[in-house]
């Protein structure tokens, strides 16, 4: 049921039927939900963690630390109460309902699916079929396609988030998959997010999609397909990226009046920064420029910073945005360098990957580090991060009254022999697959649909799971941190 009520929320989360469906417009669903949620984990809950817990790994601690510091630091507590407590809640009924990696595969699968389902919605109110009211809309960003959501109603919003179909649909479906899925459901995928995007005219989108593409070529593969991959895309790439719409005009970016102004933005917000070190206050910053056109000045026009990064640097410091920095890079330490011992786990982890990265690269160019899906994505690495833990342990349990203790996200072959209770004697095991339906998240005895080929045994790494900071996480999040500011520095420098 909680890993049912996950899925639910990935849904809620990029639809968004309170902006569209009628009578559900103007109600707060949030609260219901987390209240749902919280009842089933205690009261009905089917599967337990594999490392039992809230706070269990760094990231756990680190999203605790990151919760404190906003209301430590903010200037309006009830404000950001309500809103920081609900996506840090989110997170952990994730990570709590994500218990084995066929969990975290059909949720991936099906966060595929909702994004591939706001493309078309895109798609489908070119058409005349529109029923978030996306028509008026597009219409009025000069034909750019948007969708009536609060989250993708405007084209970069949407083009950021189908773009990262097209790569993620790859790992799902064709990568060492069925023939459906190689040859039906990737180029569907594949077909609706590229169209979508195209409509969008996003140059960001379009550029964020090319790094995409190119990295399926360079993620776990060998050295020289790495090389070869990125050679091309540094030549090739580069001149047909040229062919895509607006793009001809990307040399002469320093005149682009839309990209003045948010550097203006920039000036202001990095200004900020360096006259509080903690930030003006959670979600406080706005930037008010100053444009002249022609012979008139217009004074305090709103300016967004359309960056993460840049917005939670203002909003809550060089301290905020090196914890912002260190959550991403915990989610990325957990996938990028986690062995895995199946098909299954390595396509989870690939599809973690894309997805990290498509945050990490879209940050510069849109505003979404205080979204859900930020949390969402630490949460899901959370979960896999837990799962490995619970691999590495030593099989030293012993079976209970009621039979074996269970491996996370695994279970007994069909026929074996367990001990029968406390009565005594033996019992032949049959797979939980047996008495459950479809889609209900349990580790599957048999390779799922596009899934592990490989055995899914459960593998005991030969080092010790990482599970605590050191010194790699210091070094790396002060580095990227201040990678950021220079970056940041360079950017207001230029134009």
């Amino acid at each position: 049921m909680e890993y049912r009520l996950a899925l639910f929320f990935v849904s809620f989360y990029y639809l968004r039927p309170q902006d569209w469906v009628p009578g559900l417009a103007g109600m707060n669903l949030v609260q219901p939900i987390i209240g749902l949620w919280i009842l089933v984990l205690f009261a009905y809950r089917q599967y337990q963690s594999p490392v039992p817990g809230l706070v269990r790994t760094p990231h756990d601690w680190l999203m605790l630390t990151y919760f404190a510091y906003i209301m430590w630091t903010t200037p309006d507590w009830n404000f950001a109460f309500s809103d920081i407590f609900s996506l840090v809640t989110f997170y952990a009924l994730t990570v709590q309902s994500l218990t084995n990696w066929s969990q975290v595969y059909g949720y991936l699968r099906w966060w595929n699916a909702m994004m591939l389902a706001i493309a078309a919605i895109g798609l489908l109110s070119l058409v005349g079929v529109d029923p978030t009211g996306a028509i008026p809309l597009t219409e009025s960003k000069y034909g750019r396609l948007s969708i009536g959501t609060w989250l993708h109603n405007n084209p970069n919003a949407l083009g950021h988030t189908v773009v990262a179909i097209i790569p993620l649909s790859y790992f799902l479906f064709f990568w060492r998959g069925t023939v459906s899925g190689r040859f039906i459901v990737f180029p569907l995928c594949f077909l609706a997010a590229g169209a979508c995007a195209w409509f969008t005219e996003s140059k960001g989108a379009f550029l964020v999609g090319g790094i995409l593409v190119v990295l399926i070529f360079v993620i776990g593969r060998h050295r020289i397909v790495q090389i070869s991959a990125i050679v091309l895309a540094m030549t090739v790439g580069v001149s047909a990226l040229s062919f895509l719409p607006r793009m001809e005009h990307m040399g002469s970016i320093q005149s682009d009046e839309g990209v003045i102004g948010r550097v203006m933005a920039w000036d202001l917000a990095r200004t900020a920064t360096r006259e509080n070190a903690t930030g003006v206050g959670y979600r406080q910053f706005r930037a008010l420029i100053d444009w002249v056109d022609g012979t008139r000045v217009y004074h305090d026009i709103p300016k967004a910073t359309h960056s993460s990064y840049i917005s939670v640097g203002a909003d809550l410091g060089i301290y905020g945005l090196a914890l912002y920095l260190g959550l991403m890079w915990l989610a990325l330490r957990t996938v990028a360098f986690m062995k895995t011992g199946n098909d299954l786990e390595e396509r989870c982890r690939r599809s973690m990957v894309i997805l990290l990265l498509a945050n990490v690269i879209s940050g510069w160019m849109i505003n979404r580090g205080y979204h859900t899906e930020f949390f969402l994505l630490i949460a899901v690495s959370a979960a896999m991060h837990r799962l490995r833990l619970a691999a590495a342990r030593p099989a030293t349990a012993e079976a209970d009254a009621d039979g074996p203790v269970p491996v996370a996200g695994y279970e007994l072959p069909a026929g074996s022999l367990i001990p029968a209770g406390a009565g005594g004697g033996m019992a032949v095991a049959l797979p939980d697959r047996v008495f459950s339906l479809p889609g209900d998240g349990l580790a599957p005895a048999y390779p799922l649909e596009g899934g592990a080929r490989r055995a899914a045994a459960p593998t005991v790494p030969k080092k010790k799971i990482w599970n605590r900071f050191d010194w790699i996480d210091v070094a790396a999040i002060v580095a990227a941190t201040w990678a950021v500011l220079e970056v940041w520095d360079y950017v207001i420098g230029m134009i």
